[in-house]
């Protein structure tokens, strides 16, 4: 069967009014970097829908040893899937925060879908490569299942909860070959997934009554047993230490210059939590060892994810906001080590920022 791959994301700025400069080019919430052969892909956050823009996300790519090189990819979701007009008409036709999954020849994406209202509906969406990795990293045809993980409505709440940023992760141990969803904003939830479909394993959207999913964590205490606002969360199994990692993120995305976001860590030897920090707080309870935060012109590092290379080195990406750049964002890596006690440690200096020779 023939599919027609997504078109061309620089084709797409090439023919807007006015037309997008690379050297403006950003690039927001990006997923883990997927790797296959020489080549690296990203999916990332869409953009406002005017000026003959009309992506729902976007895919970047690069060939490895390409640093900061990252190159348009995909234009995706042009045609936006039915089911998001019947639980989130609200939204404004771009979708949040993806995340990608390469398994067995199979590529997934996980993506969020926010109204943008008070108290606003918010989903996590599947969509499939229907030819794999063939084509990767430009050449792809994704195809949405049309049948969303789940769904939060936030009127349901009096505290402020939502189903954004999706990543996935594969149990280990006893857990090896089980596949786990981490979500949420304002708290960080988790539920298992089936491993062939990425539904939820019993069918069953979030509810705070339903043992199928887990609270994992919140963010800081402001007084009066009030909590600040979390987000971005992402988990990591360390095989060698046996503990699985939560990153989330505390304090202001999305403001360029003025974005205090940081990140937070704690680990657990399940899935299911409880996570808790160097000190032993639970995530649940104001806990949360910080790991990154702004640094020189790298400000409001967020949205973690990690991938290895071949000979086993790790490294951790995210979104930042460039001070050489006016605030605009990109993403980039610090190389991840491991402390003799089992916490994660990353070095000092930031990899593949934005090319120094594109800058204005």
């Amino acid at each position: 069967m023939c599919h027609a791959k997504d078109p061309s994301l620089k084709n797409t700025y090439d023919n807007m009014s006015p037309r997008v400069d690379p050297n403006d080019y950003t690039i927001h919430d990006p997923s883990r970097i997927i790797t296959v052969g020489n080549k690296q892909m990203i999916a990332v956050t869409g953009k406002a829908q005017e000026d003959g823009y009309n992506c729902g996300l976007e895919t970047w790519w690069r060939n490895k040893g390409d640093k900061g090189n990252w190159k348009p990819g995909q234009c995706l979701f042009q045609k936006k899937p039915n089911w998001i007009r019947e639980e989130a008409p609200g939204n404004d036709g771009a979708f949040w925060a993806p995340e990608l999954d390469s398994k067995d020849g199979q590529l997934t994406m996980l993506y969020s879908v926010s109204e943008m209202t008070d108290k606003p509906a918010t989903c996590v969406g599947v969509a499939i490569s229907k030819t794999g990795v063939k084509g990767f990293p430009d050449d792809l045809t994704w195809e949405d299942t049309n049948d969303p993980v789940t769904c939060i409505f936030g009127s349901d709440y009096e505290e402020e909860r939502s189903a954004i940023d999706p990543s996935v992760f594969w149990g280990m141990g006893d857990d090896e070959g089980k596949l786990f969803l981490v979500t949420g904003g304002g708290y960080i939830i988790s539920t298992e997934l089936n491993p062939n479909t990425y539904d939820q394993i019993n069918g069953e959207w979030f509810d705070v009554t339903n043992n199928g999913w887990k609270e994992l964590a919140r963010g800081p205490k402001t007084g009066n047993d009030e909590y600040d606002w979390v987000e971005a969360a992402y988990i990591h199994p360390n095989y060698k230490t046996g503990y699985y990692y939560l990153f989330v993120h505390w304090g202001r995305c999305c403001s360029g210059v003025d974005s205090t976001y940081e990140m937070r860590v704690g680990r657990s030897k399940s899935p299911n939590g409880p996570y808790l920090d160097k000190n032993g707080k639970n995530m649940m309870d104001n806990g949360g060892t910080l790991l990154q935060k702004t640094q020189g012109f790298v400000i409001g590092p967020g949205h973690t994810g990690v991938w290895k290379k071949s000979k086993g080195k790790e490294f951790i990406s995210f979104h930042y906001y460039d001070e050489r750049r006016q605030g605009n964002s990109w993403i980039a890596e610090k190389k991840l080590k491991w402390t003799k006690k089992g916490w994660p440690k990353l070095a000092k200096r930031a990899l593949n920022t934005f090319p120094a020779n594109k800058l204005d």
